[in-house]
Parts: C-alpha cells; sequence; structure tokens
C-alpha cells in the first residue's frame, strides 16, 4: 500500500515537471510577449492600458493619426495574407468591422483636410474580401510560421517602405504644425496639476493633523484609563485576572453596628406598647408634643418602618389603598396553591397595634411647602355592598379598584382639591405631617407593550396572585371542553385544529426572566406535574398539551446572580420543559397570542398562548409624577425614581421643608459607591433594600435627628430637660450625628422548580458561596420562613407546605 501510493506521487510530480517543460517552450505562449507589438516595432493601441502623458508632446489629435496609420497597417497585412491563413470566423470579422466603423466616426470630427488625407490612407485597393484583420491575430499567425515574411513578393516591400515614409513625413507635419498648441496644453495641464498637487497637499497636512491629535487624545484616555485601573487594589486584581474579593472586604464594623441597631429596635418597639402605657387607667398616653408621621404605602420599607418605630415619640398614620403587608418572594408560590395567599399577608393594624389610625385610600397630591398630603379615601362599594343593605347585587371582589385617581383642581380657590363626582371617585382629605415618608413602591410598566396592559396578569399584589390562580384552572377546564377534543369531530383536519385550539388554551406565556418570570415558571411546572400527572392528576389527559413559554429581552435569566447560576437555571428550566427565548422582545399582547421578535431579527413571530403573565419591569405611580412636579430637578432619578442623599432626603426648594420627606424602597434613587466598581451604582429595587431602608428611617425618627440639618445631628437638651437612656445610648456609640444608609446584601435566592433552586450568599458585597440543587432548596425555604412578618405567618406557611406535599395543591376556584 506504501509502494502504490509512492509511486503515484512519483507520477504526479513528473507529470508536473512535463507540464512546465512544455510551456517553457510552446512557441503558441511565447507569442504572447509579441502580442503588444506589430511587426513593425510600433506598440499596439490595445496594450496602452493608460493615455499618453504630456510630456510626450502629442496632444490628443496626434494620438488619433497615429492611431489611424497603425490601423490602415493593419489592414495592409490583413490583405497580404491569405484567407486559408486567416484563420478568422465571419463573427470576428464583423466585430473588427465595427471596430473600424468606429475609428472613423471618431475622425470624422477632424478638419476637412486632415480627414481627407486619412480618406486618402483608407484606400480600398488595399482591403481584401476577407475584411479588417486587427495585427494582433496576424502576428499570432506570424510568430506560429518560422518564417513569416519568406513569401513575400518585392511590390509587398515597396508598399510597407512608402508607408513608412508617409508617416515620417506626417510625423514631421505634426511637430512643425502642432507643437506650439501643444506646448500651450502642456504647459496649462502642468499648471492645474501643480494647482491641485498644493491643494491635495494642503488638505493632507490639515488631516494629518487632526488625526494625529485625535491619535493623541486617544492615547492620552488610554493612559488615563490604566492609571486608574491600578490605582485600587480591586481594579488590579481585575488587570490580573484575579477575584477581586476577599474575606477581609467584609465589613465587619456595619456587621457589629447592625447587630447594635437590632438591640435598640427590640427596645423601641417595647417602648411604644409599654413605655406610654397607663397600667391603672389601662390605656395609652404617649408622650406630648409628638411629631406627625405620614407613611404611604404598606409595603417593605413601609412595614418595617411601621414594625420599629416608636409611637410613643410618634403619631404615625398609614394610607395606603390595601390594609395588609405582602410577602412578595411567593407570590409565584401562591398563584398555584402551594401556599394560600393569608398565609404570606399580615394586617397592617396588627403589625403595630399602636399607630394612630390607618387611611385606607391613594395619595393623590402633595403640598411639599405647606407640609399636607391629599388622599383620596377608597370607595368600599367597590369591596362590599353588605353594610349598605345591596349585599347580593355588590360587584365581585376579583374587580380591581381603578389605579389613577380622579380628582379636580379649583381654579376658584386656590386650587383646592375637589371630588370629581362625574368620576365616582371618594371624598378625598388633606393629612398634615411634620415627616412624611413616601413608600408608595411601583406599578408594572406593560403599558409600554402594546396590548399588554389590557391582557396581562400582573404579579404584585395578593389580589394579583388570585387572578392569576383562578386564571390557571379556568385555562384547564377550558381545554378540557368537548369542543377541543379530538373524537368530538371525524374529519381528520377538524381534529388536527382541535389539537391546536386545546393546547393554546393551557400555553402560558410568562414576560421576563427575571426572579419574579424564573420562580413563577417553576411554580407552574409543579403545579403542572402535580396536577396533570399519573395516577391521582386531575387533569391526566392534558399531559401532552400544557406548556410554558418564557420571554427575555436580555441574552441571560436572572441577570443579578452570577454566570455560572444564571446558566444552571436555564438548563433547569429546560429540563423541565420549560421554553425559553433569550434576546427576543415582546412585540403586542392579544387576547389569545403574543407577537415577539428576537434580537437582530427582522421577522416577527406570533404564538398562540392562553394566558400571559407580565413580570418585565416597573414603572413610577401616578403620586411619584406628582410629587417629582413638586421638587426641584435635581429630584429626577432614573426611571422615574427621586433622588435622595444618603440620609434618604430628597431637595426641595426651601430650608423649612428640607428633610421633611424621606423616600424609601424603590421609589428612591440611591446612588452608592463601592470600592469593586469605578462608578456609582443605583441599588436594585428589591425586598431587602427597601426593609433595610425602613428600620433605618424608623432609627432616624426615633433617636429625634434634627433632619434639617447636614449631617444630621441630635438636637441640644434644654436646661430643664434630663437625657433619656436613649440618648445616652447614642452618644456612647458615637451617633451625635447620625450615619448615612449603608445597605448590607445578605445573597440572593430564587426557586426554578422540582425542588431545586439558587443560593448566592453574600455578606456585603463579598460573595461566600453559590449553590444550587436540593440543598440550596433547603436553605431557601429556611430563609423564607424566617424572614415572615410573624410567628403567625411562620405556622401558617409551614403547615402549608406540610399539607401540599401530602394531599398536593388544590385546584378549587371560589
Amino acid at each position: 500500500m506504501i509502494m502504490t501510493t509512492l509511486s503515484s506521487i512519483t507520477s504526479l510530480l513528473s507529470c508536473c515537471s512535463l507540464m512546465c517543460t512544455v510551456a517553457a517552450f510552446s512557441p503558441s505562449l511565447h507569442s504572447r510577449r509579441f502580442n503588444t507589438y506589430n511587426v513593425a516595432g510600433f506598440r499596439s493601441p490595445s496594450a496602452r492600458k493608460t493615455p499618453m502623458r504630456p510630456s510626450m508632446r502629442y496632444t490628443r489629435l496626434s494620438r488619433l493619426f497615429l492611431d489611424a496609420y497603425e490601423e490602415q497597417y493593419r489592414k495592409y497585412l490583413s490583405a497580404a495574407q491569405p484567407e486559408e491563413q486567416t484563420g478568422h470566423t465571419i463573427v470576428q470579422r464583423q466585430q473588427q468591422s465595427q471596430t473600424q466603423q468606429t475609428q472613423t466616426r471618431r475622425l470624422s470630427y477632424m478638419p476637412g483636410g486632415t480627414q481627407q488625407y486619412l480618406q486618402q490612407l483608407s484606400s480600398p485597393a488595399q482591403v481584401n474580401a476577407n475584411g479588417y484583420d486587427y495585427y494582433e491575430s496576424s502576428v499570432v499567425e506570424e510568430v506560429d510560421n518560422p518564417n513569416p515574411y519568406a513569401d513575400y513578393s518585392q511590390q509587398t516591400s515597396e508598399e510597407e517602405n512608402s508607408y513608412d515614409l508617409q508617416y515620417q513625413q506626417y510625423l514631421e507635419d505634426m511637430r512643425q504644425h502642432m507643437m506650439p498648441e501643444a506646448e500651450g496644453q502642456e504647459a496649462a495641464v502642468k499648471m492645474e496639476a501643480k494647482s491641485l498637487a498644493t491643494d491635495r497637499s494642503t488638505e493632507i497636512s490639515s488631516r494629518s493633523t487632526e488625526e494625529q491629535a485625535q491619535q493623541d487624545q486617544h492615547v492620552q484616555d488610554v493612559e488615563e484609563s490604566f492609571l486608574r485601573t491600578l490605582s485600587n487594589e480591586v481594579n488590579y486584581k481585575k488587570f490580573l485576572g484575579q477575584s477581586p474579593f476577599s474575606l477581609t472586604d467584609i465589613n465587619i464594623p456595619l456587621i457589629i453596628q447592625r447587630f447594635l441597631d437590632n438591640i435598640e429596635d427590640g427596645q423601641q418597639k417595647r417602648n411604644g406598647k409599654l413605655k406610654g402605657l397607663n397600667k391603672r387607667l389601662k390605656r395609652d398616653q404617649p408622650r406630648d408634643e409628638r411629631k406627625t408621621v405620614v407613611v404611604l404605602g404598606t409595603g417593605w420599607a413601609a412595614h418595617s418602618f411601621i414594625k420599629l418605630a416608636s409611637t410613643y415619640d410618634l403619631r404615625i398614620v398609614v394610607v395606603s389603598p390595601v390594609n395588609h403587608f405582602v410577602f412578595t418572594p411567593m407570590l409565584a408560590s401562591a398563584a398555584v396553591g402551594t401556599v394560600e395567599y393569608r398565609s404570606m399577608t399580615e394586617p397592617i393594624r396588627v403589625t403595630n397595634p399602636c399607630i394612630d389610625n390607618y387611611v385606607e385610600g391613594r395619595a393623590t397630591g402633595v403640598d411639599v411647602e405647606g407640609k399636607r398630603v391629599a388622599v383620596q379615601l377608597s370607595s368600599f362599594s367597590t369591596v362590599t355592598g353588605a353594610f349598605k343593605g345591596i349585599a347580593s347585587s355588590a360587584p365581585c371582589r376579583l374587580e380591581p379598584e381603578p389605579v389613577l385617581t380622579h380628582i379636580i383642581y379649583d381654579e376658584d380657590d386656590d386650587g383646592a382639591i375637589k371630588r370629581d363626582e362625574s368620576k365616582g371617585a371618594g371624598t378625598v382629605i388633606e393629612l398634615s405631617y411634620d415627616y412624611l415618608l413616601c413608600a408608595v413602591g411601583t406599578a408594572s410598566r406593560s403599558s409600554i407593550v402594546p396590548g399588554a396592559k389590557e391582557h396581562c396578569f400582573n404579579l404584585k399584589t395578593s389580589q394579583d396572585a388570585k387572578r392569576l390562580r383562578t386564571a390557571i384552572g379556568e385555562a384547564l377546564e377550558f381545554a378540557s371542553r368537548p369542543d377541543v377534543q379530538e373524537f368530538y369531530y371525524e374529519d381528520e383536519e377538524m381534529q388536527m385544529q382541535a389539537t391546536a385550539e386545546r393546547r393554546r388554551r393551557v400555553r402560558i406565556a410568562i414576560v421576563g426572566g427575571g426572579p419574579t418570570g424564573v420562580e413563577l415558571a417553576g411554580e407552574i411546572m409543579d403545579f403542572y406535574a402535580q396536577v396533570c400527572g399519573a395516577p391521582d392528576g386531575a387533569f391526566q389527559r392534558l399531559k401532552d398539551d400544557v406548556s410554558i413559554i418564557l420571554i427575555h429581552g436580555g441574552p441571560d435569566l436572572l441577570p443579578a446572580m452570577d454566570v455560572e447560576l444564571r446558566q444552571k437555571a436555564l438548563d433547569l428550566l429546560h429540563s423541565q420543559g420549560v421554553e425559553v427565548r433569550l434576546n427576543t422582545r415582546l412585540q403586542e399582547v392579544g387576547r389569545d397570542y403574543v407577537t415577539i421578535l428576537e434580537k437582530g431579527s427582522d421577522r416577527e413571530e406570533t404564538i398562540p398562548v392562553g394566558v400571559t403573565v407580565w413580570g418585565a419591569g416597573n414603572a413610577p405611580v401616578p403620586f411619584v409624577k406628582e410629587l417629582l412636579s413638586q421638587l426641584p430637578e435635581s429630584a429626577v432619578g432614573t426611571a422615574g425614581r427621586i433622588k435622595v442623599d444618603k440620609w434618604l432626603r430628597c431637595p426641595t426648594y426651601s430650608k423649612e421643608s428640607f428633610g421633611s420627606i424621606l423616600v424609601l424602597g424603590d421609589v428612591a434613587c440611591f446612588e452608592e459607591q463601592s470600592k469593586y466598581e469605578s462608578e456609582p451604582q443605583t441599588l436594585p429595587q428589591t425586598a431587602q433594600v427597601a426593609g433595610q431602608q425602613g428600620a433605618y428611617a424608623a432609627r432616624l425618627l426615633n433617636r429625634g435627628y434634627n433632619l434639617q440639618q447636614t449631617p444630621p445631628k441630635l438636637p441640644e437638651l434644654s436646661s430643664n430637660e434630663a437625657a433619656s437612656l436613649l440618648r445616652l445610648w447614642i452618644i456612647a456609640r458615637g451617633l451625635e450625628e447620625a450615619p448615612g444608609f449603608n445597605f448590607l446584601s445578605l445573597g440572593l435566592l430564587a426557586y426554578v422548580g422540582q425542588e431545586e433552586a439558587l443560593n448566592q450568599v453574600m455578606i456585603g458585597q463579598v460573595p461566600i458561596f453559590n449553590y444550587s440543587g436540593k440543598i440550596a432548596f433547603l436553605l431557601w425555604r429556611s430563609v423564607y420562613l424566617a424572614k415572615q412578618a410573624s410567628s403567625r405567618n411562620q405556622a401558617l406557611i409551614a403547615f402549608d407546605w406540610a399539607r401540599t406535599q401530602q394531599f398536593g395543591r388544590d385546584i378549587t376556584r371560589l
């Protein structure tokens, strides 16, 4: 086998050598070297690739004369050759005739004497019956013949000599008559070329100067960036490809401060319940001249503040359209019945029974300088009509209350707020305050996509979870109707349509690949696996029909987590059958479809769906826009949020009103400088951030700092006022000046279904470890159980988990 291969290679090399030898000695190939010159030694017009320069002292007219003479010489050679030796076809002779006619048209524009002279050269006696043959073809034939002139007669030689003499005489005439004109044209061309060269040189010089300046600036920017990179230890580690995190970077003083704050919080909480209590009268007797604090909202920030604020020192009034706090990270579990939504809610009056009042309504306006807030009271007829004796005709509790309030401003009465009777809104009242805590949260940003606001379900409140749970149950029942079963039809095409419609009814589209969307996808897949699985599933016949599509506009799920956890989330969802569409934008939402567009593509795709859930982003509520209109332009933050300083105060127009408004939670745009980032970063809109900000605001007001000062300080004691135990505690800790807010992150958690979760444990900004799987699921449940609002909620949640594990999820729709 080896010998055969070697012999084949040897044969191939021999063939290549033979071909090279033939090419070197072949007359037909060598004739190419002479193809550009005729037998008289004149260069062919077709071989001149560029026109002759002015330095050759010939104008365009002289070149035409030269071309005409060479054309006539080619005619002569063609006439001298026998017809059988030319070897040209009729088509080639026709092409040559067309070329000759073109040359004649060019010469027809010359002066009459010159044209007559050229016509004299074009004598018909010099052209044979075969037409006009180009001299290059004749030369090829001549090179093939070793002696092309052997058969030429003496008459042919004499005619050739006469042509040469005529050409020489013609050139001499051209030199005598056309030289002045040629010299003038040459001088003009030289001047024009020199002018163009000067302009071009100037342009190149200016351009080179600008390009050099840009290059110098670029080099300077790169050097400054490089120096900034090496200016601190973190960036230097990143430059070396090392991990910038270290356990020594953990903010130990902040952890100790939080531990001492928790001790103080517990004492202040007890003071609010017991310090003002008159045991003999068995009633509350708080301190005189308390500051009034109006709290807008009952979310994470407001709940933390209400739970820790001392009602002995502060008069607290809560305003919110809902009278309870909800543990929002478990809304996805409540939407499928893993836990009951009442198990993760706590009435705000139970959170702190000592608050002065709770007002069910929405804040609609604010007078920053006058320290008043307008509140539109909720109309209880939208909930129940029992107290009016019309319970039988009361609207359904599932109907959402209008998000936008309907109020008017009286232009004749100093802009006073009045009720718009035509809209049926509740009564508008005004509340005075010393401190206003704006913790109204955010609304779903579904209005940015056509049809999303009308057809998408949200997941931000307990009522949203209840509506979504009802919708999922209805979708299963809708897909179980006989009109979408194959046996209902005999036609095969109708059966296929029924199958497609049945699968559409139980296809759920989730918009958003953040924690809300990922956890909801995992919870729904757990729900489907239970109710559609054998042998006890209530909808076993829909096992092959249910599906979920997760639409995310970014390249990765859970962008706040590390890369390895993002990929793990994607793999786990794929393993459960969830269709994940990354780098995909939602274009439109209809009643039974969604239209999506993948980034980088211009082809939209329409997907039939039964239920669409929005979890892609948040938008400010109407009151935030109203408040921003009363604040300076410097208060406008990113995404419609309100900028605050490190004590959570928003800017105002006057010194008297400054410090009276604290903005907390998702509404606050708080920037924090990290040693791991080159620029300040805005804190995310998470429950951790909002909860810690609410507790911080409670400490500021409990300690009595003067928030109009920068930094806020403890007020001076009067001569007849003794120092309290709290004041001594604060002085002992060195907190006469209020410290700024510092966020201490404890990590991120996410549930992805099948009793598997993702854990990213952190202390501050230092990651401790990442974990996923069953053990991570146990940690996820432990943290969520410990973070419940009360021991009552912890017991109810633990019972719901045990009930679901043993008996499954309840599919009853009430």
